[in-house]
């Protein structure tokens, strides 16, 4: 049995709109524009508040209820929950993130995109980071219905918000370094029907020549390093400075690499002034088989801390 790739955090990765409100929050005494949404609106943080320690409720006020419905046009229709009527959305809607010595209120998407006015957001990464982007564009296009679809610059989809002049988008790149199918050749008698060559130190094409244009960018990796994805029979193998690393690395020494060189071109190449957020590996949500195998999502309330399954 391959080994498992050992888990990234001990709990579920609040969702970014944490990141979000902290950020908004603190470019609000460089806002141009006021309105009574914004002076109406303010939350009480102390240095002891650790928004990540909490649990999640189950809240039936009105507070939980979503603020966008299926007709949303940024959703996939595989991934419209409400108009593919999903059962159980008003019990899975009705859970709220709770940290211990604070309080965390609904994010206005008005406030947000006028205290994020005449700037970018990207998204760097996997399905997950695709995943909160479309709920997050429906989100914002409460506060501006003439929101349209957006996909230059390489993007994957994204949206534009005219009001406010920002942009929102989503690169593709689920790795974050550059790979490659290659198949297999006449000197390989291993078994292997090729391999995926990894460039450990050369970011995906994707996002490389992006970065300067956004002001705020999220990067997230995770549930493609695990053997579902790349078997031994298409196994990932790692590059550097354009020669295989020697000996060759597994899996997870593979990922910490690509990081430690991610992070290293993030730091060089990306602008200082962009404010820059890493997401983490969320726990699986297929029960049954993967999401091409017949698995399904069958949880209608958060795991608990000791049902937490991570990729393998």
């Amino acid at each position: 049995m391959p080994p498992k790739l050992p888990p990234a955090l001990p709990y579920l990765i609040l969702l970014s709109f944490l990141f979000f409100y902290l950020y908004s929050t603190s470019l609000l005494p460089h806002s141009t524009t006021t309105s009574s949404t914004i002076t109406t609106t303010t939350t009480t943080r102390t240095s002891s508040c650790n928004l990540f320690k909490g649990n999640w409720v189950l809240d039936r006020t009105k507070s939980t209820k979503p603020l966008y419905d299926e007709s949303c046009p940024f959703h996939r229709n595989a991934w419209n929950c409400f108009r593919n009527q999903r059962e159980n959305m008003g019990l899975i809607n009705s859970w709220r993130w709770a940290p211990k010595d604070c309080e965390l209120p609904k994010i206005d998407p008005e406030r947000f995109l006028e205290l994020m006015r005449n700037r970018n957001i990207g998204f760097v990464g996997d399905s997950l980071n695709e995943n909160f982007l479309v709920s997050f564009l429906c989100i914002l296009r409460v506060a501006d219905g003439s929101a349209k679809k957006w996909k230059r610059k390489r993007a994957w989809r994204g949206a534009y918000f005219p009001k406010f002049n920002v942009t929102v988008a989503y690169h593709r790149a689920v790795l974050l370094s550059k790979y490659e199918w290659q198949p297999k050749q006449p000197t390989m008698n291993d078994g292997r029907k090729g391999i995926y060559r990894v460039d450990v130190d050369i970011p995906a094409e994707d996002w490389a020549t992006i970065t300067d244009y956004y002001d705020v960018l999220l990067f997230n990796t995770g549930h493609w390093w695990g053997y579902d994805k790349f078997p031994k029979e298409t196994p990932l193998v790692f590059y550097r400075a354009g020669q295989p690393i020697l000996p060759p690395l597994g899996l997870f020494e593979g990922l910490k690499v690509v990081l430690e060189n991610m992070v290293s071109y993030i730091e060089r190449e990306v602008p200082r002034k962009t404010l820059k957020f890493w997401r983490l590996q969320s726990p699986r949500h297929f029960y049954g088989g993967e999401w091409n195998q017949n698995g399904s999502c069958l949880f209608n309330e958060p795991l608990k801390e000791h049902e937490q399954q991570w990729s393998e």
